[in-house]
């Protein structure tokens, strides 16, 4: 009896020392890589691009600004969640390397180009899955820039895939 109950005691310490692993559904794999394909059939987009009070803290941590008014020199603040975007394996490793390149452009209020520049933030990854939570924040100062109605313009270039998309946000310049 003795060594019967010293046997499962040691069973179970050996059983509690190892770590569990949780196991994946076949509903749920069959569900993620449905997913997937969806994700790799659409362009690239975007969605909630607005003008925040502050940079994001994480995936979907933003505070959307009551209005589009800034006074010269006050950050101009974007969150945006861009949506299709490819991965590539990176060789050699066990990841998936994505990004994006994004140009700025500066508008007037009829749309006529006040300004760009090409390459204005580069954002590239590598992570051991093929992320969809991915969001980026983009900081503008337009401190010489006079007061009045403007469009912001920030074009998203995949770097993956040949594709890009547009966030156009028109907003209001206001003296300091």
């Amino acid at each position: 009896m003795k060594t019967t109950l010293t046997t499962m005691l040691a069973a179970l310490a050996l059983a509690l020392a190892t770590p569990a692993t949780a196991q994946v559904s076949a509903e749920y794999q069959a569900a993620e890589d449905a997913l997937v394909a969806a994700w790799q059939s659409m362009p690239l987009a975007v969605r909630n691009a607005s003008f925040v009070t502050e940079p994001a803290s994480g995936y979907g941590l933003y505070t959307r600004r009551d209005n589009a008014v800034f006074a010269q020199g006050e950050p101009i603040i974007v969150y945006a969640e861009p949506l299709g975007y490819g991965w590539v394996r990176n060789e050699g490793e066990d990841t998936y390397g994505f990004g994006l390149s994004i140009d700025l452009s500066i508008r007037d209020a009829q749309g006529g180009l006040l300004g760009a520049q090409q390459d204005f933030q580069r954002a590239r990854l590598s992570s051991r899955d093929r992320n969809r939570e991915f969001y980026i924040t983009l900081t503008l100062n337009l401190s010489d820039a006079p007061p009045g109605e403007y469009i912001l313009e920030y074009l998203l270039h995949d770097l993956v895939e040949e594709q890009s998309t547009l966030i156009s946000l028109p907003f209001t310049l206001t003296g300091s």
